[in-house]
């Protein structure tokens, strides 16, 4: 069987096979390419025991039985983004603070004297000038202590906190009306609107709580049930947040974090067409914006991470469809404002 985790591209007057779910390319001569075409429409391969296909059963473009059971159900492109961008590849995975601050580093020092290139013409051009800003609205203050920060104190939040964070994040604030008129069933899944717009209106954003220090719950990762506002028991917690994101111990500290999922079914349920994947993820950063705005409006200081180790997350999130993907985490806690870590600090100083 040929992999259908592999994409075939013409670059350079050369054939790529892209491995997009293991993050792996490879250049095909043109006997491997014949071959491939070969293995593709001659249905019969006792007799195909040579080098060439050997080649390609190593490198999993051509296996002897399938390589993934699990049915996707939307298109194939969808499916390319989704698995080309899971799990950040990482040669080494930073196993504590220090060591990501090292990475992080090298990582920044390595690209710090690239050129870049910006377009400065319209800049230059004369424009309209507008009215200065003023603070009228009632969210100026929390819009303006917003701000991303990496160092976190030991400190517990409230479960009343968490609890109002939670429920303006993803909880019902009402049902939607139509034309003036309250939907017709009071149960109905598609009449209930969230403070963050949904695709379609069909809330495909889920939530899963990281517990870390929050008073009156037992540390673990919960399922948040926006339609009874409560909290289910999934896992306990991993030995180090970080672990679970790219290796930013930094975030170890976190009191409660947020990971949102998308339940992809219910949006290929109405939208058969890959548009509707990218429309999953700014459905996704709306929340994780609403996420922040609640969590700062309360007093407190937010993170956010789209570095995730999906392959790590999912079984402690132990979702019961397998049409739902892991896409993001957002967290909240008592930090000092720094959007630096102190590890990292210590090296730059």
């Amino acid at each position: 069987m040929i992999s259908k985790n592999c994409f075939f591209i013409v670059m350079n007057n050369s054939l790529i096979c892209w491995d997009f779910k293991n993050h792996k390319q490879y250049e095909l001569s043109r006997a491997h390419a014949d071959r491939l075409i070969h293995l593709i429409y001659e249905k019969n391969h006792k007799d195909l025991n040579d080098n060439l296909t050997d080649d390609l059963k190593r490198c999993r473009v051509f296996m002897d039985d399938a390589d993934d059971h699990a049915d996707w159900g939307w298109d194939v492109l969808s499916r390319i983004f989704h698995y080309g961008t899971k799990d950040i590849p990482i040669e080494k995975l930073p196993s504590s603070e220090e060591e990501w601050a090292l990475q992080y580093l090298e990582h920044c020092n390595s690209v710090r004297n690239k050129p870049i290139h910006p377009n400065n013409k319209r800049i230059s051009e004369i424009g309209i000038s507008l009215p200065t800003p003023r603070s009228t609205f009632a969210v100026d203050k929390t819009f303006k202590n917003r701000a991303t920060v990496r160092d976190f104190q030991r400190i517990s939040i409230s479960l009343v906190d968490l609890a109002e964070i939670l429920h303006h994040t993803l909880g019902f604030i009402e049902n939607r009306s139509v034309n003036n008129v309250e939907g017709e069933e009071e149960g109905n899944e598609y009449s209930r609107r969230r403070a963050t717009p949904s695709v379609g209106g069909l809330n495909a954003t889920e939530g899963y709580v990281y517990v870390n220090n929050v008073d009156s719950l037992e540390a673990g990762i919960y399922y948040y049930d926006p339609r009874r506002h409560q909290l289910h028991w999934r896992s306990a917690l991993p030995c180090a947040l970080g672990d679970l994101l790219s290796g930013q111990h930094f975030a170890n500290d976190i009191p409660a974090g947020l990971f949102l999922s998308s339940r992809f079914d219910k949006l290929w349920w109405k939208y058969e067409h890959s548009r509707a994947y990218r429309m999953a993820l700014i459905e996704v950063g709306h929340a994780a914006q609403t996420f922040q705005l609640a969590a700062t409006d309360r007093g407190m200081s937010t993170w956010l991470t789209g570095a995730l180790n999906e392959t790590d997350i999912e079984p402690l999130l132990m979702f019961e469809n397998p049409s739902e993907q892991v896409l993001f985490f957002v967290a909240c806690g008592y930090g000092n404002g720094n959007a630096t870590p102190s590890c990292l600090r210590a090296l730059m100083s």
